[in-house]
C-alpha cells in the first residue's frame, strides 16, 4: 500500500502546489484497484449544493446525472454530515448499501453501474458548512480485498489533503477579498458593502459603515445584514439567493422607507474567474453580491421641490409629479396606483424621462433627482 499511497499523495501535492489536476487525484485511486472507481468531491450538506465534483473511471452518463440530481438525495449523506475531519470509514462495517436498497438512489443509480455497492471514504472539512469528500467505490465481492487496503491508503494521505485544502482556503480567501476591494473602489460615492449568499458581510466601504452603525436602514447582527423595512428585507433575501445562484434576476432594485427616511438598495452579482480544474477547483471561489444603499430625500412627494426638470430637462408637470413619487420611496406601480393611471402608461412615462435626463437606469435617475432638490 506504500507505493499505491505515494503515487496519490503525489496527485495531491501536484494538484495543489504544481501544474497537476484535481481530477487525476481520484483517477490515481481508482487505477490502482480495478474495477473501481475513484470520486473527489466537495458538497455543502446544509446547503444541498455541490461546489466540486471529479469522477474517474465512471461511465460519463452516471456521473452527470450523480452531479444533477443523486449527490442531492445520496442516503451516505446523514452519515457522512456527522462524522469529524479526517475519518475514514468502510460503508460494510458503517452502512451497508443493502440497507437503502429501497431507495431511488440504489436502483436508479447505484445498482445498475453493476456492482460497485461497497465503498470506503474520507471527509475532510472545508470552509463554512462545506465538506471535502474522497472515496472509492468497488464490487462487493472485492470488499475483504479493497476495503482495508483502499482505508490505509486514503488514511496515508489524509495529511496531504488536509494541507492541500488549507492552501485552497487560503487562496479562495485571498481572491474573494481582492474581488471584493476592488468592487468597494470603484464606488466609494455610495455607501457600498458586499455580501455573501448567508448575508455575511465581506468588506464595506465607510459609508457604509456610517448606516450600519445608525442602523436606519440596514442592520447588521453577527456580521450579517438585514433590511430594516420587513417587506424589503424578504425581497432582499430572494434577490440575494438568486444571484447567488446565477439566477437572472430582473429589478434587483428595492426602494423602502423606514421612520428615518426613505432608501434604495441596488444589488448586482460580481464577476469571477472560472475556476474550473484549477488548484481553486476543489474549493471554488463563492458568488459575492455587491450592495449598494442610497438615502433618498425623505421629503413628502407632493411638496419635493423639482421644479428645475421643467427648465433643464422640459419634463412635463405630470412627468414631474411622477418623479415626486419615485422619489418619495413609491416603486412604479404604486406612484401609478396613486396617479390614477396604468402601471403600462407609468412604465412609458418613466421611460420618456430617462430618456430625456439622459439617464439609464431608475436608480440613476433618483440620484438625479435628489441632488437636484
Amino acid at each position: 500500500m506504500a507505493a499505491i499511497s505515494a503515487d496519490v499523495a503525489a496527485a495531491i501535492d501536484a494538484a495543489a502546489f504544481g501544474g497537476g489536476s484535481w481530477d487525476e487525484v481520484p483517477g490515481v485511486l481508482s487505477k490502482a484497484f480495478p474495477g473501481s472507481f475513484g470520486g473527489l468531491w466537495n458538497m455543502n450538506f446544509a446547503e444541498s449544493r455541490l461546489n466540486f465534483l471529479s469522477v474517474q473511471n465512471i461511465d460519463p452518463a452516471f456521473a452527470k446525472s450523480f452531479s444533477d440530481h443523486f449527490a442531492y438525495i445520496n442516503p451516505w449523506i446523514p452519515y457522512w454530515s456527522g462524522a469529524r475531519s479526517g475519518m475514514t470509514a468502510l460503508s460494510e462495517e458503517v452502512f451497508p448499501a443493502r440497507s437503502f436498497a429501497d431507495t431511488e438512489f440504489y436502483n436508479d443509480w447505484l445498482r445498475p453501474q453493476k456492482d460497485v455497492e461497497a465503498g470506503a471514504g474520507m471527509k475532510i472539512v472545508g470552509d463554512r458548512g462545506e465538506t471535502i469528500q474522497f472515496l472509492m467505490n468497488f464490487p462487493l465481492s472485492l470488499s475483504e480485498t479493497y476495503g482495508k487496503a483502499a482505508v490505509e491508503v486514503l488514511t496515508r494521505v489524509r495529511g496531504n489533503l488536509e494541507r492541500s485544502i488549507s492552501l485552497a482556503r487560503l487562496m479562495r480567501t485571498s481572491f474573494e477579498q481582492a474581488v471584493a476591494a476592488a468592487a468597494l473602489v470603484e464606488r466609494n460615492r455610495y455607501a457600498a458593502f458586499v455580501v455573501e449568499r448567508n448575508r455575511l458581510v465581506r468588506e464595506a466601504n465607510q459609508m457604509a459603515l456610517q448606516i450600519f452603525s445608525s442602523g436606519q436602514a440596514v442592520i447588521v447582527r453577527s456580521d450579517r445584514c438585514f433590511m430594516a423595512n420587513t417587506v424589503a428585507d424578504a425581497r432582499f433575501s430572494l434577490i440575494l439567493d438568486n444571484l447567488s445562484q446565477g439566477i437572472p434576476t430582473d429589478g434587483a432594485r428595492i426602494s423602502f422607507r423606514t421612520s428615518a427616511g426613505a432608501w434604495q438598495v441596488t444589488m448586482a452579482a460580481l464577476p469571477t474567474a472560472d475556476p474550473s480544474r484549477t488548484k481553486l477547483s476543489v474549493l471554488p471561489p463563492r458568488q459575492l453580491v455587491l450592495v449598494l444603499v442610497t438615502e433618498l430625500n425623505p421629503a413628502i412627494p407632493d411638496t419635493a421641490d423639482l421644479s428645475a426638470l421643467s427648465a433643464i430637462f422640459t419634463l412635463t408637470p405630470s412627468e414631474i409629479m411622477f418623479c415626486r413619487r419615485l422619489l418619495g420611496g413609491e416603486s412604479v406601480a404604486d406612484a401609478a396606483e396613486q396617479l390614477g393611471i396604468t402601471v403600462e402608461t407609468a412604465r412609458t412615462r418613466l421611460k420618456s424621462i430617462l430618456q430625456k435626463t439622459g439617464t439609464s437606469r431608475q436608480g440613476q435617475l433618483m440620484l438625479l433627482l435628489s441632488r437636484l432638490q
